[in-house]
């Protein structure tokens, strides 16, 4: 018995108001994802737990992040760095320019394929929205 690994994108429809949570929480995240980057690039540290002693505190009360989107944060940064390295051979610092929120599955978000509702972690707290499912149906089965 093989297993494999299905990615699917889906389409969501929030309204105006949760569009605008979503967007925040990006633009947090990505100001958050800098924020570290500039940290690593000084320091050339890429020890996650010793990256997280010294900003958990400061991406949670500074840009508001959720728990686990700070820890999310620092993993976002450390994986960018390490593909640098291995490509460049040289410590080059990323930008973080577009809202991104890497978000880890039954914690920042979830999906319920029979009610068609994608719920997530923003700033602002759990929102839920309805979502296709494009094409993949039998995978959401």
């Amino acid at each position: 018995m093989s297993k494999f690994v299905v990615t699917a994108k889906i389409q969501i429809h929030p309204e105006r108001s949760v569009r605008k949570s979503l967007d925040r929480s990006m633009v947090q995240y990505s100001l958050a994802c800098d924020r570290i980057s500039e940290v690593v690039f000084q320091t050339h540290n890429l020890n996650q737990a010793q990256l997280q002693e010294q900003l958990y505190e400061e991406l949670r009360e500074r840009f508001g992040l959720k728990s686990q989107m700070a820890c999310s944060s620092i993993r976002t940064v450390i994986a960018k760095y390490k593909t640098i390295l291995s490509e460049e051979h040289q410590w080059i610092q990323p930008k973080f320019k577009k809202p991104q929120l890497d978000l880890v599955w039954n914690r920042d978000y979830s999906l319920n394929s029979k009610s068609n509702i994608f719920s997530v972690n923003t700033l602002n707290g759990r929102i839920k929205v309805p979502f296709c499912k494009n094409g993949f149906e039998q995978y959401f089965a």
